[in-house]
Formats: structure tokens, C-alpha cells, sequence
């Protein structure tokens, strides 16, 4: 209890318009020192139905559009500008800061690199290989019996044609 009171005296009470709120009246206090992060995770968590165009068009230019999911998340810029935008539309995103918890590698390979929805870039070793394996592999373009659409398309309209 000693605590809330110590609280409340050094903070002045004030009421305004029926309401308590506290008001430091002392500025010695200062925050601790934090570095900003370089890059941020913006996610779109509203809906853009029924918003004006000058949002969309600044959630389009940030590669948000209507027709990404809400879930898919795009990596910014910390920079005055980009944060002037991001400003624009706070209501509408999710910022989160990407924080290194292992450091950057030092050979600059971002291969392994996974991303999770707290903001940290994990680097994984099985990751890598992983990259490595799959990179080696054939794409399904090269393959013979790979279907793209257009084979599809034309392939069941001959059968909707010539059924028997």
C-alpha cells in the first residue's frame, strides 16, 4: 500500500471533467537508452472494404493490397518517410520491429533465415540445406509431365466436348 501511495504523491492528481488522471510532475526521470530496430514486419489486420482510396493506395504501395491475406507480412524500412506513411494507416497494420537475436551471419547469406511472428530472424543450419537440396533439385516446369494451366484449360475442354 506504501507503494501506491508513494505513487500517488509523487505524481499530482488532477481531475478533469470528473475523471482522476496522473501527471508526472517530475521530469528527472528519463528512459532507458534503446537502440531502434533497422527493419520492421508490417501486417495488414483490418479489412480495406468500405476505406477511402488514399489508404489503399499507401497499403498498395507497401505491397498490402486487397487481395494479399491478412496474415502476409511485408518487411519495411525503419525510415522517417516509409514511418510517415506507415503512419497514415496504423489503424489498419500490425508493426513489429525484426530483431536479431543471433546476430547477422557474417557471410551474408540469408539462406536458413526464418522469420517468426514475434519479430525475431532465427538463422537454422537445417534450413540451409534444406535451401541448398531444393535449389539442386529440377523445378516441375522442366519436368515432362509437368500440367501448367494452359495444358489443363485446353485438356478438360476436350474432355467437356468428347466426354465418351
Amino acid at each position: 500500500m506504501e507503494g501506491v501511495l508513494a505513487t500517488i504523491t509523487a505524481c499530482e492528481l488532477l481531475t478533469s471533467i470528473g475523471k482522476p488522471s496522473l501527471v508526472r510532475t517530475s521530469f528527472s526521470q528519463q528512459d532507458p537508452p534503446y537502440e531502434p530496430s533497422k527493419v520492421l514486419m508490417v501486417e495488414r489486420i483490418r479489412t480495406l472494404k468500405h476505406r477511402p482510396y488514399w489508404e489503399k493506395d499507401v497499403l498498395t504501395k507497401l505491397g498490402l493490397p486487397m487481395e494479399v491475406k491478412s496474415s502476409q507480412a511485408v518487411i519495411v524500412a525503419n525510415t522517417p518517410s516509409m514511418c510517415a506513411q506507415l503512419w497514415k494507416v496504423k489503424h489498419l497494420i500490425r508493426v513489429t520491429p525484426i530483431t536479431f537475436p543471433q546476430g547477422l551471419p557474417e557471410d551474408g547469406d540469408a539462406a536458413g533465415a526464418r522469420l517468426q511472428d514475434n519479430g525475431e530472424l532465427v538463422f537454422n543450419p537445417k534450413l540451409k540445406s534444406d535451401a541448398l537440396v531444393a535449389a539442386t533439385q529440377s523445378k516441375p516446369e522442366d519436368r515432362r509431365d509437368y500440367l501448367d494451366t494452359d495444358t489443363v484449360k485446353k485438356h478438360l475442354r476436350l474432355k467437356w466436348l468428347m466426354p465418351y
